[in-house]
């Protein structure tokens, strides 16, 4: 969960960000400990698939006629 951690350390410089996170820890208090953890590993997963550069696709599969030429 490093990019949630950064994600949060960075928020925290700002003074709206902070009002929101209070308000989202108070909603989040009144959730069990395992809904607690799994709305932090979705809220990751989401981040990081957000900033994760596409996976690469080989040649052969995009344009196999190109890669007979080559």
């Amino acid at each position: 969960m490093l990019h949630l951690a950064g994600l949060l350390d960075e928020l925290e410089r700002s003074e709206p960000a902070r009002a929101a996170m209070a308000i989202l820890e108070g909603s989040l208090a009144r959730r069990s400990v395992e809904e607690q953890g799994a709305f932090w590993r979705a809220v990751d997963i989401y981040y990081v698939s957000r900033k994760a550069p596409p996976e690469a696709t080989p040649a052969v599969a995009v344009a196999p006629e190109f890669a007979a030429a080559s």
